[in-house]
Parts: structure tokens; C-alpha cells; sequence
């Protein structure tokens, strides 16, 4: 009998095999069947884990915005102040694995779709809103350990100015991986981001 490690290991092949068949050829290359070869197994598998071809590209995009979250969050110690933690999850939003062709084609690919599926739309909403959050919590200890008490609508207005701002040059970073270096990226980031919350930016940037 199957355990629940190995289903839960066999759905995250499907789910791999998923965003590289997307990343290498696009979301209408994205059947059952397809995803099945990529993976190396049967339709019915698929089908048996996910149900449909909407099951398994919800799991997909949940996956892949998980795993943005968490190449930036897991970089933050508690050990830090508040302004190297607010620091590091910029310079790690800056950085492979976020800012790299692939993961731009992804998000690309998956937009769309949140237009017209209430499903994937859900797990937009879901992914931004904690993104924001983060950027929230971080700013406002920042900003406090500057000797800043800014209210909940700057607060607001700061993070989503932030997290726009960090997608934008995400986008460029990952558009021009051959002509803007990383550090050039990061410098930007930690530049426009200190200007936009008027709070001066570290000399030397925490890696």
C-alpha cells in the first residue's frame, strides 16, 4: 500500500514536471498528456492525484508562488535588526532563484489565467496579499527603529509602493539577465526603496 510520503512525493514529480513543461513550451502545452511525459508516467496518475488539468496547473501556480515566498522569507533571522531584515528580503527578492528567466516565463504564462479562473485567481490574491503583508511588517520596523510611528494607511500606501516597485525591476532583472548585473539590481532596489521611506540605506549591503 501506498504511504502518504510517497503520494505526497509522486504529486510533487507531477507538479515539477508541470512548471518545466510550461517554462519550456508555454501554458497550452500544458495537457495531461504532455505533463504525463515530462513526468514519466501514465495520464491516469495524473488524473488519479489532481482529478483534472485544472487541478494539477492550480497546484502548479500555488507551488511556484510558494516557492518565490519562500526564497525570500527563509532569508530573514531573527537575529537581525530590523533594517537588516527588511534588507535581506529585498537583496533576496533581487536574486536567483527569484530574478531568473524561468520564473519570469512562469508568471507570465500563469497570468492569464487568473483573468477567468476564480480558482487561480484565489491563489493570486492569496500569494500577493502575503507578499505585501511581509513588506509591511517589514517596513514598519524599519521605519520604527528610525524613530518612525507611521499609520496603518502609510503603512499601506509604503508597502504596496514597495512591492511594486521590487516587481518592477524583478521584471527588468529577469528581461536583462545578460546586460544588469545583479549587484547593479540590488543597488537600485536598496536605493529607490531607502528614498521612498526616507530612511538611509546600509553602506555596505547585508548578504
Amino acid at each position: 500500500m501506498a504511504t502518504r510520503r510517497t503520494g505526497n512525493d509522486r504529486e510533487s514529480v507531477l507538479i515539477d514536471a508541470t512548471l518545466t513543461c510550461i517554462a519550456r513550451e508555454g501554458i497550452s502545452a500544458a495537457t495531461v498528456r504532455n505533463i504525463a511525459d515530462y513526468a514519466g508516467v501514465t495520464n491516469g496518475l495524473i488524473r488519479f492525484y489532481f482529478k483534472s488539468k485544472d487541478g494539477i496547473l492550480q497546484a502548479a501556480y500555488r507551488r511556484f508562488l510558494e516557492r518565490l515566498f519562500e526564497a525570500a522569507h527563509g532569508t530573514i533571522d531573527s537575529d537581525m535588526t530590523a533594517c537588516e531584515r527588511l534588507e535581506r528580503y529585498l537583496l533576496a527578492n533581487l536574486s536567483p532563484p527569484i530574478v531568473t528567466a524561468d520564473s519570469l516565463l512562469l508568471w507570465a504564462n500563469f497570468l492569464p489565467l487568473t483573468h477567468y479562473d476564480d480558482a487561480m485567481a484565489d491563489i493570486r490574491r492569496h500569494w500577493y496579499t502575503r507578499t505585501t503583508l511581509a513588506f509591511r511588517d517589514l517596513i514598519h520596523g524599519a521605519l520604527e527603529e528610525h524613530g518612525h510611528a507611521p499609520s496603518d494607511t502609510e503603512l499601506h500606501r509604503l508597502s504596496v509602493a514597495v512591492n511594486g516597485l521590487i516587481d518592477g525591476l524583478w521584471i527588468e532583472g529577469s528581461l536583462s539577465t545578460e546586460t544588469l548585473d545583479i549587484d547593479e539590481l540590488q543597488a537600485i532596489g536598496l536605493d529607490a526603496t531607502s528614498r521612498l521611506l526616507d530612511i538611509p540605506a546600509s553602506p555596505s549591503p547585508a548578504r
